[in-house]
């Protein structure tokens, strides 16, 4: 099944929607942009509150951030129902046994990860974790690309060249990053370990944690090659909204009655 076969109409998403046992959405530029919830978003949520997960390929977040913003729009999502790639990625660099390991990312992202014990460091790494930085520095690149030269791993949390931001601008995002680190590193740089949408993690936890399959599940976002391939490819059917989709978000709040 490809992107294209599931062009039908708006009554075939709602449907689809209400038939699943799980409705996983993404974050930015789905419900929210810039941390601010779409009231679209928030309604739809609301109405299937205790079937919603969240998966997102944000970087910069901790997940109690998305609790704290969801209730302040009277939404109630336990944390253990969002699922970010951050975070993903934070568990991945904990459980891998490496003693050495240089973190391009957010304050608040490295402040976890010292409380997870991961160990940082700025020279001679043997791993170097990267996620979205929002003060990235040529310095830091230099740093990055040199312990690739000289042998260390490297682990993304997410490919995303950008977000949406307000009023549709660009957000550069952390496959931005990575493209600049990649560029540098040339021949020396190993082969990225994704951890976020498309891969598989994120999809996988959700429906582990909401006890369904794939199939009893949807996944509700903006990013073709993100939300859509990786929903495809685990067995998920994707409902693209926003973008270049003839969709909107307002569409699957529509009663199926009406058609």
């Amino acid at each position: 099944m490809s992107l294209e076969g599931l062009a039908q109409s708006g009554w075939a998403e709602r449907e689809a929607l209400e038939a699943a046992r799980g409705l996983l959405f993404d974050w930015d530029g789905c419900v929210a942009v810039n941390n601010r919830i779409l009231p679209s978003a928030a309604r739809l949520i609301a109405r299937h509150l205790e079937r919603v997960a969240v998966i997102t390929n944000n970087s910069t977040h901790l997940r109690e951030d998305f609790v704290r913003i969801l209730e302040r729009n009277g939404l109630e999502i336990p944390e253990e129902r969002i699922f970010t790639a951050g975070i993903e990625a934070l568990h991945r660099v904990r459980d891998s046994g490496c003693t050495r390991v240089l973190m391009l990312s957010s304050t608040a992202m490295r402040r976890h990860a010292l409380d997870l014990g991961i160990p940082l460091v700025r020279e001679e790494p043997d791993l170097v974790l990267l996620m979205r930085d929002p003060r990235f520095t040529y310095a830091k690149l230099e740093r990055a690309a040199n312990a690739l030269r000289d042998g260390a791993r490297l682990v993304v949390a997410n490919a995303d060249r950008a977000h949406p931001g307000v009023g549709g601008r660009l957000v550069p995002e952390t496959g931005a990053l990575l493209a600049a680190l990649l560029s540098c590193a040339g021949e020396y740089a190993p082969a990225p370990e994704m951890i976020g949408k498309p891969g598989p993690i994120l999809f996988d936890r959700a429906c582990k944690h909401l006890g369904i399959g794939p199939a009893e599940a949807v996944m509700i976002g903006d990013n073709p090659e993100t939300d859509g391939e990786g929903a495809l490819q685990f067995g998920i059917r994707p409902i693209l909204i926003g973008g270049n989709s003839r969709l909107r978000m307002d569409d699957l709040l529509e009663p199926l009655a009406a058609e």
